[in-house]
């Protein structure tokens, strides 16, 4: 089974998407809709960026600096990845 989006109800009274593994896991949860309308039209969202989106890596590089590891800030993009089929 592929993957799959869940509509699930938020605790204030709105909607959220979660984003499944052919196998059930959790993958990623979306940011809050208000109406149920909004998240599905969110499905088309990002569904549109994940197949065209490239990937930017906005996590701290670690560089050995006498000893300690010194952070950088890395903000450049990443290749996009490849998905066999």
């Amino acid at each position: 089974m592929s993957g799959y989006f869940k509509l699930v109800d938020a605790h204030d009274h709105g909607y959220r998407l979660k984003l499944m593994a052919g196998d059930g896991t959790l993958v990623a949860v979306s940011a809050y809709f208000p109406t149920k309308q909004a998240a599905i039209e969110g499905i088309d969202v990002i569904r549109e960026i994940a197949g065209t989106g490239p990937v930017m890596d906005h996590t701290r590089k670690e560089q050995a600096s006498h000893g300690h590891a010194a952070r950088e800030q890395s903000t450049h993009a990443v290749a996009k990845p490849r998905l066999s089929a």
